[in-house]
């Protein structure tokens, strides 16, 4: 079996390089590395700032879901005693002044509802927001701190 097409710069199979192509890498000047112990550490304090994010994100949406159910239990509540109460006996007059208020009232109540709901989804957003934010910064910081006792050492 063939390691692979000829006119490539690798031999697939032979674990060899094509001479060009191994002068080319050795004429490449890489930076020192940082510790890797230090950027491993790093990057699970990056890793565990996602995942508490990610958990606060989540945790915010079941409180939205559960403050969504509440709030349509409430409506079908509302909707039940307004029907009682238009089903009540008046005149029109009378039934159109109902229809209005409870009109007016419910209105209100989803606007309120609608905020609240904002509200709930704005604050665990940024809290989580914020969160991954104060990691990023704190990690380029750790990261040139890591860079700069390299250099220091080499």
């Amino acid at each position: 079996m063939s390691d692979g097409p000829k006119d490539t710069p690798y031999r697939f199979g032979s674990g060899a390089m094509n001479p060009d192509i191994s002068r080319l890498f050795s004429n490449l000047k890489m930076p020192a590395i940082p510790e890797a112990t230090a950027l491993l550490d790093m990057h699970r304090r990056n890793l565990a700032t996602l995942a508490a994010a990610n958990k606060m994100m989540f945790e915010g949406a079941q409180a939205i879901v559960q403050r969504q159910m509440e709030l349509m239990q409430r409506q079908v509540s509302d909707l039940s005693e307004a029907a009682k109460t238009l089903a009540a006996p008046g005149g029109p007059q009378d039934k159109a002044v109902k229809q209005t208020e409870l009109v007016k009232s419910a209105y209100e109540k989803s606007v309120g509802d609608a905020r609240e709901l904002e509200d709930l989804m704005r604050n665990s957003s940024t809290e989580a927001l914020d969160m991954v934010h104060k990691r990023f910064l704190a990690s380029l910081d750790e990261l040139k701190a890591a860079v700069e006792k390299t250099k220091a050492a080499g």
